[in-house]
């Protein structure tokens, strides 16, 4: 029988627990950011892992919430206004949708806000800045490479399993990341020499957040479902396994 896939794929309560999660996490600061003077935080890591675990739209909302009460509660993170957790909600769903396999949609919102950036003159002028988009590009690649024929996040081989998770993150993780630069581009005007300068960081930075979803990511993808709480694409097999037989 076909898979079920709802838009809403965990329970409210789960929802809310990664919500308050990253809520929390955005306390504690990662990595400063140049020319704002803010800083990211760890919630970074737990936003791709929001939509790996619990699917694109309801991972949305567990980062949306998470995002929007963390920064309330560390404003010193907030660097574009009330919005800014949209881009965590992006992130969340760009990762639900690689989780899906899906590899398509973080791919075309890359390249979407890669293309926009060449739009705008600022943009034209920092024209090296989307090559930083090659990592989520060559996330994806491998992704789809190792999740052709089965989906690599089910994979009973743990280090197959490891490198699916810091795939997804890497392309949910770029593509805040990409959103992100079109908003400081956008609010800040940073001139080219700024973000000449970031190149060099921006990739580890982003690249340390994949590993930190992978490191957090692979024991719960592991665990949880140990526990009665599926998660990643044991969701859908739920969803099945619980769907009635259709009457014959």
């Amino acid at each position: 029988m076909k898979k079920k896939a709802g838009l809403i794929t965990a329970h409210p309560a789960v929802i809310a627990v990664w919500a308050a999660l990253m809520a929390a996490a955005s306390l504690l600061p990662a990595f400063p950011i140049v020319g704002t003077g803010a800083t990211f935080n760890i919630a970074n890591c737990l936003t791709p892992l929001a939509g790996i675990f619990f699917g694109p739209w309801a991972g949305a909302i567990a980062a949306g919430v998470g995002g929007f009460i963390g920064q309330l509660l560390a404003p010193h993170t907030v660097l574009f206004g009330p919005l800014q957790f949209t881009i965590a909600i992006m992130g969340a769903l760009a990762s639900g949708f690689a989780m899906q396999r899906k590899w398509w949609v973080p791919l075309g919102i890359i390249t979407l806000f890669g293309a926009v950036w060449y739009l705008l003159p600022t943009g034209r002028g920092a024209w090296a800045t989307p090559l930083l988009y090659l990592l989520g590009y060559a996330g994806i690649l491998v992704g789809w490479l190792i999740s052709r024929k089965e989906n690599a996040l089910l994979s009973p081989n743990r280090g197959r399993m490891a490198l699916a998770i810091f795939c997804a993150s890497v392309a949910g993780i770029v593509v805040t990341q990409s959103m992100g630069n079109l908003w400081a581009l956008i609010f800040f005007q940073l001139p080219p020499a700024i973000w000449f300068t970031v190149l060099a960081i921006a990739p580890v930075e982003r690249f340390l957040f994949s590993l930190g979803a992978m490191i957090i990511g692979t024991p719960l993808l592991i665990g949880l479902p140990k526990i009665g709480i599926p998660v990643g694409p044991m969701i859908y097999e739920k969803e099945d396994e619980e769907a009635p037989e259709p009457v014959k």
